[in-house]
């Protein structure tokens, strides 16, 4: 492998991108995806061995979810990586082609700049644009190694009830080419099976965390904070309710996110004062409510299959802010997590009400030892140093 050379093929939006997209493009992106690609490729910066980056933004389709028609293509320098930001068409469901057919050019024509060296190539999930372009190129060219690095299975991303869903989103096609890939990063251990890897080589890594320095201090108030989607399977009515049970006057709760479920959130902050509606909050300022509360709530249950295949992204960012987490006992979570988080059992009665009323009785220095014990469990396992270092051995060894 010393002389491999190294793409990532990924779809977030690069640092330089973001002004004209996000706020002159009015632009919705997704946080998530963008945070995880950032923290994967940062950790290469102090390495030796560092990937050439092919990136299409991830960004809404125009007319509806963003105000460009066409995403210009550019080129950039990212954590020390060269990186070409790819241009394509933003019309819902055409770009979805578009993407896959300049996907497939820019790759190839990388491939042909180093045909005489090792290759292997880093693909970002399993949407099917991406990974189709990266197995055509490998056909085309055989000696070419395919990591994917898989946070979400196919079936459990799209609107399935659209008609064109059978051509751009169905996960047959996925998996029609996944015995192509080589080798797997994989979110939860449970994906494995579903995706057939049998004896291909692969590695568990449930999240990244991009350690930040913060320039606000720790003051503390008397708040639960709940932030991401706003969408019933994630457990935001269940939060909602088991916060108006709370006898607790000066207590708040704090909610940051959009989703299909504004609607039951405005009209809870109608019926009780103490919940505090957000919106749609930029990261550097979630990070700060998330220090600042005194409990961190994910009330997902774990119910429906999607939960073996779905390691939550805020659990690790919720660990790294220092404040207690309170979460049910997913079957995604790892042993090693345990220690750290407040865990529910009980999906049923009002055990979410409970603990959360016993956890804001406990004293703050018990609530600051418990936090940190979580944020150090993070800084030293979960970095993106520490996680890209595995990373790149666990490649020298496939």
């Amino acid at each position: 492998m010393a002389h491999d050379r190294l793409l990532y093929v990924g779809c977030f939006v690069e640092p330089s991108q973001e002004n004209d997209i996000v706020q002159k493009g009015h632009s919705i992106i997704t946080a998530s995806t963008t945070t995880f690609q950032k923290a994967f490729l940062s950790g290469f910066q102090n390495l030796e061995i560092k990937p050439d980056i092919i990136n299409v933004p991830d960004i809404g389709s125009w007319p509806k979810r963003s105000g460009k028609i066409y995403v210009a293509g550019s080129n950039a320098i990212f954590a020390g990586l060269h990186c070409t930001n790819v241009g394509f068409l933003n019309l819902t469901y055409i770009k979805r082609f578009h993407i896959y057919c300049v996907l497939k050019r820019k790759i190839c024509k990388w491939i042909e700049a180093h045909i005489n060296d090792g290759i292997i190539i880093i693909v970002y999930s399993l949407i099917y644009p991406y990974i189709k372009a990266v197995i055509d190129a490998k056909r085309k060219y055989k000696k070419v190694h395919v990591c994917c690095i898989v946070l979400d299975l196919p079936e459990f991303f799209g609107e399935r009830n659209s008609k064109l869903f059978s051509i751009f989103l169905n996960p047959q096609k996925v998996y029609s080419i996944i015995d192509e890939i080589d080798s797997f990063v994989l979110l939860t251990s449970q994906m494995k099976d579903r995706l057939n890897v049998r004896n291909r080589p692969w590695m568990l890594m449930e999240g990244i965390y991009e350690n930040r320095k913060y320039n606000f201090d720790n003051e503390k108030s008397k708040a639960i904070l709940y932030s991401g989607k706003l969408d019933n399977r994630f457990g935001i009515k269940e939060l909602l309710f088991a916060f108006m049970k709370i006898d607790i006057k000066d207590v708040q709760l704090w909610i940051c996110g959009i989703g299909s479920e504004r609607k039951i959130v405005e009209e809870c902050m109608k019926k009780d004062s103490r919940i505090k509606y957000f919106g749609f909050v930029d990261q550097q300022k979630v990070f700060e409510m998330q220090r600042k509360a005194l409990l961190l709530v994910n009330p997902r249950k774990p119910e429906g299959e999607y939960t073996k295949y779905s390691f939550p992204s805020k659990t690790m960012e919720y660990m790294a802010s220092g404040t207690p987490v309170v979460m049910y006992d997913l079957p995604c979570i790892p042993v090693s997590y345990k220690p750290y988080l407040i865990l529910l059992k009980d999906q049923r009665g009002d055990e979410l009400k409970d603990v959360l009323i016993e956890w804001l009785n406990k004293p703050r220095e018990y609530l600051d030892l418990f936090g940190n014990q979580a944020k150090d469990f993070i800084l030293k396992y979960k970095t993106s140093e520490k996680q890209i270092k595995r990373f790149v051995e666990f490649l020298y060894e496939k």
